[in-house]
């Protein structure tokens, strides 16, 4: 009996294989999909990656493979947004991929956004099996006005014994949606379609990325204002004046 010889392997893509196996780090699918699930991604993901900044061990990301049976491509999860703590963040970044088993556990907190296409499968299929791969906190947001695909605009849940349980959520003042997230040590605030962070512990909000530069553009004019001020009033100054 002959054998068939194994496939040769691309020396240029030889991070994405283990023990033979390939583990692609893309499907050819655009993700997130839609004119409401696309922003907030935009806006959630570079949210959470910057206030994690500086965090070493620390790796904040979305819209990538999660491999969570060696040996086995076929199963992968690829959530919206996770945040995965006292990690070796190498091991990630060198198979552009996150493999469970390479990196010793899930990421602590998984986010999904709702969508048409994805709903039902956020509530239903990942939510079991986040539960089974051991993510400690599943959120899930809504950015549409009447909740539409999740039929509320946050939920927030903790793993308890393998079972996920819901986290308080509330009004606030404003009578916007509010939980508090333990894993993260945030509040998370749906303020008109739009998912806020909140510090409890420094009384601070969280800037977007957006809300970064236009705070940088307005401190870059403020500044270009008192040095044009300073140019003008150099050059009222009679000369020899000090």
């Amino acid at each position: 009996m002959t054998t068939k010889p194994a496939p040769a392997i691309d020396p240029g893509l030889a991070y994405l294989y283990e023990d033979g196996v390939f583990y692609p780090d893309e499907d050819g699918v655009p993700l997130p999909d839609g004119e409401t699930q696309g922003p907030a991604f935009q806006e959630l993901v570079p949210t959470l990656r910057a206030y994690h900044a500086g965090q070493p061990r620390t790796r904040v990301n979305g819209n990538t493979f999660i491999y969570y049976e060696r040996g086995n491509p076929q199963r992968s999860v690829s959530p919206d947004c996770y945040v995965a703590f006292d990690v070796d963040v190498d091991i990630i970044l060198h198979h552009n991929t996150y493999r469970i088993w390479a990196v010793g556990k899930p990421p602590d907190f998984v986010l999904e956004i709702g969508s048409k296409s994805t709903a039902a499968r956020d509530r239903n299929a990942k939510r079991t099996l986040y539960a089974q791969i051991g993510v400690g906190e599943y959120w899930r947001y809504d950015p549409t006005d009447n909740s539409e695909h999740y039929g509320e605009p946050l939920v927030g849940e903790h793993l308890v014994n393998g079972e996920y349980q819901r986290l308080p959520i509330a009004p606030d003042a404003a009578g916007r949606p509010r939980a508090h997230s333990p894993t993260l040590g945030l509040d998370f605030v749906w303020d008109n379609g739009r998912l806020r962070f909140y510090n409890p512990s420094t009384g601070e909000w969280l800037r977007s990325y957006d809300d970064e530069i236009a705070a940088r553009e307005a401190a870059e004019a403020e500044v270009q204002m008192l040095r044009e001020q300073l140019r003008q009033l150099q050059e009222s100054q009679p000369p020899g004046t000090v």
